[in-house]
């Protein structure tokens, strides 16, 4: 409903936009191939502090009439997000400050998803170092009438480490951002408003693509997903409708083998 700087649509049209934008990469997409989609829950029926159903609707758009299958709504918690939404949070007081935004999670093919938890995996904490070198637990006992038992040596064997969470946490300030943003106000450029966090990018392109897989991102911006498929040895495309975020996104590019850039907007007119 209130548009960035780089524009937007309607609410009303925003699903047959999306899909208009996804088709064709889903179309060429390998089989067992995810799509990821940041999407803001944000959305508010008009003048109540009630949620759009938005993001369902998306949902049910993206499995219908582009035959994927749902495989997650991860959950990205920012702990930097500034307080909102402003209306119904601060002055009507009736909904709870937002800190998260979801990663719809997509494969055209469940049990050929390529994705892969060992390729994410987190240290163990102190205490489950400490459980591992005792060789588990000595306890014997169950939990939830059942649901959940505990053996004798119950998480004793020694992994490569632990299997992240469905709800990821990650600002969105960092070194990356804040060096393309000082480079593109020092060229005269905008700052572009809505950057994904480098390290959400990478732990999606790292979770569900292999070294050598091609990362697709229609809506490149500043070229996060593209510059974390470029640091993990995975190929990119990307596309993006406003040049002059390209020529930002282009400062932690210029380093990288065979970079090249014609950044001459009189030319691209």
């Amino acid at each position: 409903r209130k548009p960035r700087a780089y524009g937007g649509v309607a609410p009303r049209e925003f699903t047959d936009f999306l899909l208009r934008a996804l088709e064709p990469i889903v179309r060429n997409l390998a089989p067992g191939g995810s799509l990821a989609l940041n999407v803001s829950p944000d959305s508010f029926m008009e003048g109540s502090p009630a949620r759009s159903l938005l993001i369902e609707e998306v949902t049910l758009a993206i499995c219908r009439q582009l035959d994927l299958h749902l495989m997650d709504r991860v959950v990205w918690a920012n702990p930097s997000r500034p307080p909102g939404p402003v209306r119904w949070a601060s002055i009507s007081r009736q909904q709870l400050c937002a800190t998260y935004e979801y990663v719809l999670w997509f494969t055209n093919d469940p049990h050929a998803c390529f994705a892969d938890n060992r390729r994410v995996l987190l240290p163990h904490t102190e205490r489950h170092k400490a459980l591992m070198a005792a060789g588990g637990e000595t306890r014997r006992t169950s939990y939830g009438d059942g649901a959940h038992r505990l053996r004798p040596g119950s998480f004793g064997r020694e992994t490569e480490g632990r299997i992240p969470r469905n709800v990821l946490s990650f600002t969105h300030h960092g070194g990356v951002h804040a060096e393309r943003r000082r480079a593109a106000i020092a060229a005269g450029l905008p700052a572009h408003g809505a950057c994904m966090p480098l390290g959400l990018a990478r732990f999606l392109v790292e979770f569900m693509t292999r070294k050598g897989d091609l990362v697709v991102d229609c809506f490149g911006g500043w070229l996060t997903s593209a510059l974390a498929a470029e640091q993990t040895g995975r190929r990119w495309i990307a596309t993006e409708m406003m040049g002059e975020y390209i020529m930002g996104a282009a400062h932690p590019f210029r380093t990288a083998e065979g970079f090249a850039a014609n950044f001459s907007m009189e030319a691209a007119r």
